[in-house]
């Protein structure tokens, strides 16, 4: 089977190469599509710097989104299986993206998702509790496709719809930790702290609204 990772990035320059890199040398991914969604610091130059055949880059723009740039960007491959991974992450390996793809090789899950690692309290009530927001995930593009035209997926809303869509059609979701992983926080994203705080805000705001637009 075909796996194709999707990478969407906006202006991250400090993390980009290392993410970048893992994915590369795992030989579990065929393709890499590094979307970059109108970033405006030095990440399509980084990106620019790797070569490799696996490596297919999109430069967009216009900001679509996430959602936008990862839709877009699976239009650009035909592919089996698809692995969503975010360009912000801290210890990433190869480990983690074998642990994501495994269950769905082998037959035992249509979608995997990956709990980044901040402590045994907050792992505990996320996996048994908590909106799987996160970016790290694994599906078949098929599935993607059913669930891709949803009016309301734009944004950061594509994990919200995904969820929701194993929910209502019986699809269970394996949960599972990626131990060591961090994400740079979105006030640590911006020379003005205020900036990342306010924008934070207003996405963890339009999450809610989401999420009751979804029940």
């Amino acid at each position: 089977m075909k796996t194709t990772a999707i990478l969407p990035i906006f202006n991250e320059e400090k993390t980009i190469a290392n993410v970048l890199s893992i994915l590369l040398e795992a030989e579990q991914l065929d393709e890499i599509i590094v979307v970059n969604d109108a970033s405006t610091d030095n990440s399509l130059n980084i990106i620019k710097n790797f070569q490799s055949n696996k490596l297919k880059i999109i430069n967009l723009e216009k900001n679509l989104g996430k959602s936008g740039a990862i839709k877009f960007a699976v239009t650009n491959t035909t592919t089996d299986i698809l692995f969503f991974c975010d360009g912000d992450l801290h210890n990433f390996k190869n480990q983690h993206i074998n642990q994501l793809l495994k269950p769905l090789k082998n037959g035992d899950y249509l979608m995997t998702v990956g709990i980044r690692d901040r402590g045994i309290i907050h792992n505990t009530f996320v996996k048994k509790f908590g909106p799987l927001i996160t970016g790290e995930r694994a599906l078949p593009k098929k599935i993607f496709e059913e669930i891709a035209e949803h009016h309301l997926m734009k944004d950061y809303a594509l994990e919200f719809i995904l969820n929701d869509y194993c929910v209502k059609n019986n699809i269970p979701i394996k949960k599972m930790i990626l131990k060591g992983v961090k994400q740079t926080n979105k006030p640590y994203k911006y020379n003005n702290k205020l900036k990342g705080m306010f924008l934070l805000f207003k996405q963890t705001i339009a999450l809610v609204v989401l999420y009751v637009k979804l029940k």
